[in-house]
């Protein structure tokens, strides 16, 4: 009878990792002994085996495939935020050749709906001591009717029902629910806020990333600002 040895395991496990770590500091062993490499077999899927060089083959060509199918994802995204970054440069470079408020509702109406496909868009302030009541700029004395929506005072994307709609886009129809992201605008007199909706609940989703859009609101600001004055 044979006794297992514990020892035995333990050389074996020792001699494994000796080879694998002199394999790993010699990375071209298998170049200098070639005939070794058909010689190893691996397991196969299928029951079979394949050689060495095969079952390397195999994983770099899906390496391969990983790597395409992960760049052509950046590519695209890339792209899109080209596509993005001309609307918004487009859009603010309306904004500074801006002279009245109702330039600015006309820029606002242009650009942002048109160029960037929105449904909806609309500025709100408060306390600015202003008169306004146009298509995309509205002015309120009391409170702004959305403010339990904003979480902070940057920006914020949420689904809205209808009765929201009607509040944060006032001149415009809302048959069912949709979602819009508000921006926090910053002036020197009073508080703003810019809103951008969708009819598409889905549209302006929590997880949305608002770098271009706070961009705009920023520079949306300052053009407020200056008509203030």
């Amino acid at each position: 009878m044979h006794l297992h040895n514990d020892n035995e395991d333990a050389d074996n496990k020792v001699n494994e990792q000796e080879i694998l770590d002199y394999l790993r500091k010699h990375p071209d062993f298998f170049q200098r002994h070639v005939t070794a490499l058909s010689e190893l077999t691996l397991p196969h899927e299928s029951g079979g085996t394949v050689s060495l060089v095969e079952r390397q083959i195999d994983i770099l060509r899906d390496r391969n495939v990983a790597m395409r199918r992960r760049m052509n994802e950046l590519l695209h995204a890339a792209r899109i935020n080209d596509e993005i970054f001309a609307k918004t440069r487009s859009l603010n470079l309306a904004l500074l050749e801006v002279s009245s408020w109702h330039e600015l509702n006309e820029v606002l109406a242009t650009h942002v709906l048109v160029d960037f496909e929105a449904d909806f868009v609309c500025t709100h302030m408060l306390d600015a001591d202003l008169a306004l009541s146009l298509d995309h700029i509205q002015h309120h004395l009391n409170e702004l009717p959305f403010q339990h929506l904003q979480n902070s005072t940057d920006a914020a994307c949420t689904a809205l029902r209808q009765s929201e709609l009607e509040q944060m886009f006032p001149m415009s129809d809302h048959d069912e629910s949709g979602s819009a992201v508000i921006l926090a605008v910053t002036l020197n007199k009073g508080t703003g806020a810019l809103c951008i909706g969708s009819r598409d609940a889905n549209r302006f989703a929590k997880n949305m990333d608002t770098l271009f859009v706070k961009y705009i609101a920023d520079i949306l600001g300052k053009v407020m600002n200056r008509l203030a004055d």
